[in-house]
């Protein structure tokens, strides 16, 4: 134990006399670590993010699309109807002219009596506008609902009222929270009008502040009613369908109900040809996980390079120091010090290096990903295992690379090193 403390205390100081050149060498390693550690930890927090909001979502909600394929998953922007602007003009959306969601479907669904199993259902189209106020111009997200989408997403107002019935033909909206506060600050801008794409349109409420989900931020929208919406855009057809189940345990039977409900309004008798795709919020929670998972996996990869790169310029550095040192190599082993003691020796400067470097990274990470963090909203998941793992991540570059030039320092003739310079 002695004689290995010694090996240890004999290292350490051949790396101080060389400080400089020491944290030069380790900077590669400081590099690798800081960005696996930061990478790994924005990239588990925003899948914790996600899965969060997706949650928010609840257990009892379907969002159904048009289109049988995989890509309909997101054309819609996702669960809520979330539009992607488009720099064209009008109330574009590039789904909706294509859907096959119309308000037969709709009604059909609605038919509580027939299916037991669906709490309520409502109607989306999504798309952006031109918002006009006090001559400035500004393109916001756009959503024409039927009345039952407020009261499927607990969504509530903070002034006035939400969209009825009686406002399926006429020129009202709701502002979400944001909007509102953008618009009018703290007044309460009901009865107020603002135009849309040239057009008046009357305030009857402002949401309270609303969670937001993966999909879905109901405080930056504002809301007409979808006939309205379909009207503007000259379409007869839903972006999608939100769906809420009658109870937890009521989601396998809604979704089988909605598959059959929309196969016969469709008549088609093959479901593999369904025109439409059924999301639950569990399908939701395996893209997203999935597509993190494999952005976090490639990233991690890339970053990963920079630790070989690291492990080469350690390797470098160590070959020079063996050929620097050749003479107190030599002298060493004249005095009775064995091969394995140099080999050793070599083997832990680089490890030392190496952990040194890992240290260094993991506290340069863990700053990194929470300033990421921050500034993109979510906390980073930085957990003990990916700092447990990058530390023996590090320590095996140290074994790997400093195996090399331990071998050849353990290898030199005392003779021949005595002689040498």
């Amino acid at each position: 134990m002695r004689k290995l403390a010694n090996i240890a205390a004999q290292a350490a100081q051949a790396l101080l006399a060389n400080k400089g050149r020491a944290l030069l060498t380790i900077l590669g390693i400081v590099i690798g670590i800081a960005s696996v550690i930061a990478l790994l930890g924005i990239g588990q927090g925003a899948s914790n993010s996600i899965t969060g909001r997706i949650a928010a979502l609840g257990n009892t909600i379907l969002t159904v699309l048009p289109g049988g394929g995989a890509a309909a998953e997101f054309e819609s922007g996702g669960a809520g109807g979330q539009s992607n602007p488009s720099s064209s003009g009008g109330m574009p959306f590039a789904s909706t002219a294509g859907s096959s969601l119309a308000e037969k479907d709709l009604a059909e669904l609605q038919a509580v009596e027939r299916h037991p199993s669906i709490r309520a259902v409502a109607g989306v189209v999504s798309a952006s506008t031109i918002l006009t106020i006090n001559g400035h111009e500004q393109r916001v997200p756009l959503t024409g609902v039927t009345p039952a989408y407020f009261a499927i997403y607990g969504l509530t107002a903070q002034h006035g009222r939400l969209l009825a019935d009686e406002d399926a033909k006429e020129k009202r909206l709701v502002l979400g929270s944001q909007v509102a506060a953008d618009l009018y600050g703290s007044e309460d801008p009901t009865g107020r009008q603002i135009k849309l794409q040239g057009q008046d349109f009357t305030i009857v409420g402002v949401l309270a502040k609303g969670e937001e989900s993966a999909f879905r931020n109901p405080n930056d929208q504002l809301y007409i009613p979808a006939a309205v919406a379909m009207e503007r855009l000259g379409i007869k057809n839903y972006s999608s369908l939100v769906v809420q189940a009658a109870g937890d345990g009521q989601l396998e039977p809604a979704i089988a109900e909605v598959r059959t409900t929309l196969l016969e309004t469709h008549a088609i008798a093959d479901p593999k040809l369904a025109d439409f795709s059924i999301l639950s919020p569990q399908d939701l929670l395996a893209v997203t996980q999935q597509v993190a998972g494999t952005l976090t996996a490639l990233l991690t990869s890339i970053a990963a390079i920079s630790l070989v790169v690291g492990g080469i310029g350690i390797m470098n550095i160590m070959l020079v120091s063996v050929t620097e040192r050749t003479r107190e190599i030599g002298l060493r082993k004249a005095v009775g010090a064995k091969t394995r003691d140099i080999l050793f020796q070599f083997l832990l400067e680089a490890v030392i290096l190496t952990l040194a470097g890992s240290v260094l990274g993991i506290a340069l990470g863990v700053g990194v990903g929470h300033l990421a963090g921050s500034l993109l909203g979510f906390a980073p998941a930085i957990t003990p295992n990916a700092i447990a793992l990058a530390i023996a991540v590090a320590a095996a570059v140290g074994l790997i690379f400093g195996i090399y030039p331990a071998a050849k320092a353990a290898r030199l003739n005392p003779i021949d090193a005595l002689r040498y310079g």
